[in-house]
């Protein structure tokens, strides 16, 4: 299952998250990664179509939150396999 740049990116962000911190909603991520607040939509849609990412309903701003999955930690892991 082969990641594109930005979805890599994505994932990343979301494994180095704290769970303590709660769970980062499309436009946090997409600001974290230094884009525009949209950014991230495509790319997480995806993702969790894939069973890479989980929805876990919506921040107080209205923005869906999100949270990588085992498998996604397993596809990442892959990812940066040598």
């Amino acid at each position: 299952m082969k990641l594109t740049e930005p979805q890599a990116r994505v994932l990343s962000y979301l494994a180095r998250r704290k769970e303590d911190d709660g769970p980062p909603s499309g436009p946090e991520i997409s600001k974290a990664l230094g884009h525009p607040s949209y950014w991230a939509a495509g790319k997480l849609s995806s993702l969790e179509r894939r069973g890479l990412v989980e929805r876990l309903g919506t921040s107080f701003f209205g923005g869906n939150c999100y949270r990588i999955t085992p498998a996604g930690r397993n596809a990442l892991d892959k990812e940066n396999a040598p």
